[in-house]
């Protein structure tokens, strides 16, 4: 089935603040974490919460009755008396966790409120969000779902409007004209999130263009609610769903194309659940063959065997750089080892994939047997290959693939473990993307300088750093895509240290740097048509890094076959340039 995912589907700003600071709680913070009230409306990421050790705070306790501990203040807000008590109940830390834009409200209303005026909120009155606005009126607020509840207000003098962040502007802009008409001139604050807004009109156009929308999120959440309904107007059909579990497959096996939205509290990892059950459902109107091909390259792609062919591409080009013949073992030996500690680390950090990956973490599980397998005969053969190429390189790569298994298992001691701050290397913040960048440049351009003995210092420097950036910036670009499940499981990843924003203008200034590199290169002797050649995966590294970061392309095979291509082309371009 063809599947379009709409881009802004998911975590808006404030909620994916507020869960990211109650996650850094639960991995930190001294003593019991809670948040007042659910943290947001998806009981899966409450659950999830619950498993970190983040409690549920339902209501205030009495002054003085609590010793210690941190609250976390959940994205809708709440009362500014709620806060207050919260310190005399006796918690050491409160954490603001309310979105910054309904802080915004929140301010506008209570500079309504300071200086006489009557505030009307647009709004659902039980919705928490309304009712945290509500606290800030000093007892000036008023709730309005609907224009025709205009009618039953007071008289009022100097009204101001504000929205509840999540409304339809539809229904704010009716509600607005009721109020002028009753009321005469109002002082009106468009206060409608610009996430909701997005949402709210990328759905309609969705809707449009595809057969059926699924829209997933927390049966609760207004928001979520709202997109079904924006989507329903469309006349196509719409499924609203909590988990994949809830799909029905054969509804939707009836549909070619299905466009999927998502709540702004609604996680990526569920997300990603929905779109490989979507994926994998076969519609009635695909060809077999068609669904044929799909699964085979599902399959080349998540086995590994496509990026593990890219290091071969990868050898032959930093071998070429360096003035050196492309050796087949060299090359099997990179395809060898690549392959193998892909493979088995994917399995020894499986915790991180449930997240960041639920289609790979499922594949893995059904294929355990013939991976592990594959993986363990490939590491033996790249050392048996290293052996044949000579002492030197066996003890190379017999050391790194020693470093790779032991990547993610716990090796240092526990009586070091607090004072170190980690248990294994997969622990050590920004690890992952630095070592396997490492561990590129080492096997596909260090070892052929050592297996042939032959040395050109600025070539193989050259050769070593070409590799290392985009293994690096291909490492930290999915790293992007995986902040939410690395948050889960406490991994300090580069773009959490850094910030998403950062750690992208770090990978485009990275792929510059070397776009300049080797247009310099010439100079110092490699061949020049050869670096100009090599040029084409920089550029086709940093468009992925648009494509991806602008969420252009559904996450899945295609999109990493595409990012990892570019390990294929520099073998291309080279081998090209080799034997013309």
């Amino acid at each position: 089935m063809r599947v379009r995912l709409a881009r802004h589907a998911g975590f808006c700003m404030g909620v994916r603040r507020a869960m990211e600071l109650a996650l850094a709680q639960a991995h930190h913070a001294q003593g019991p974490v809670f948040t007042y009230g659910p943290l947001i409306h998806n009981p899966q990421v409450l659950e999830l919460q619950a498993s970190k050790g983040i409690q549920v705070l339902k209501e205030v306790p009495p002054p003085g009755s609590v010793s210690g501990g941190t609250v976390i203040i959940r994205a809708h807000g709440v009362p500014p008396q709620d806060k207050a008590r919260l310190k005399q109940a006796g918690f050491s830390q409160i954490v603001e966790g309310t979105c910054p834009r309904v802080i915004r409200v929140q301010a506008i209303i209570a500079r309504a409120a300071k200086r006489g005026a009557e505030v009307i909120i647009v709004g659902d009155a039980s919705h928490p969000e309304v009712v945290g606005l509500l606290g800030h009126a000093q007892s000036r607020g008023r709730v309005v779902s609907r224009p025709g509840e205009v009618a039953e207000l007071p008289e009022l003098r100097e009204v101001v409007v504000v929205a509840q962040t999540t409304q339809t502007s539809e229904n704010f802009a009716a509600i607005v004209r009721a109020l002028g008409r009753r009321f005469g001139p109002v002082e009106v604050h468009e206060t409608i999130c610009e996430a909701t807004h997005r949402r709210q009109d990328e759905v309609k156009s969705l809707a449009h263009e595809v057969d059926g929308v699924v829209v997933v999120g927390g049966r609760n959440s207004g928001n979520t609610q709202r997109l079904a309904q924006v989507a329903a107007e469309s006349n196509k059909p719409v499924f609203a769903v909590e988990t994949e579990e809830e799909l029905p497959r054969e509804q939707l096996a009836r549909l070619d194309l299905v466009g999927v939205t998502a709540g702004a509290s609604t996680p990526n990892w569920l997300i990603k659940r929905v779109l490989r059950e979507l994926v994998a459902i076969r519609s009635e109107r695909e060809g077999g063959g068609s669904y044929l091909l799909r699964r085979v390259f599902r399959f080349f792609v998540r086995s590994q065997l496509l990026v593990a062919l890219g290091a071969v591409g990868m050898a032959c080009a930093a071998s070429l750089l360096q003035g050196l013949a492309p050796h087949p073992a060299l090359a099997a030996a990179a395809f060898f080892y690549i392959y193998a500690m892909h493979i088995l680390n994917h399995f020894l950090d499986k915790e991180a994939g449930q997240y960041n990956d639920p289609d790979r973490a499922h594949f893995l599980a059904k294929h355990r047997g013939f991976l592990i397998g594959s993986g363990v005969f490939s590491a033996a053969a790249a050392l048996a290959l290293c052996a044949l190429l000579g002492l030197l390189p066996f003890i190379i790569v017999g050391l790194m693939s020693l470093l790779g298994i032991l990547y993610s298992v716990p090796v240092v001691p526990r009586a070091l473990r607090d004072r170190l701050g980690f248990a294994s290397l997969k622990d050590i913040p920004g690890s992952k993307t630095a070592s396997a960048a490492g561990a590129w440049a080492v096997v596909v351009a260090l070892l052929p300088a050592v297996s042939l003995e032959v040395w050109h210092p600025l070539a193989l420097g050259l050769a070593m750093v070409y590799t290392a950036v985009l293994v690096f910036c291909r490492c930290a670009v999915f790293d992007v895509l995986d902040v939410q499940g690395d948050l889960v499981v406490g991994k300090e990843t580069i773009p959490i240290m850094l910030g998403e924003a950062v750690t992208l203008r770090l990978v485009n200034w990275l792929l510059a740097a070397l776009a300049l590199l080797m247009i310099l290169a010439p100079l110092a002797g490699p061949p020049a048509v050869l670096c100009f050649l090599l040029l084409a995966p920089i550029a086709g590294m940093a468009l992925m890094q648009r494509v991806h970061s602008r969420r252009d392309m559904l996450p899945g095979a295609m999109s990493e076959a595409l990012v990892d291509f570019n390990f294929w082309l520099a073998g291309v371009l080279a081998l090209a340039w080799w034997i013309l």
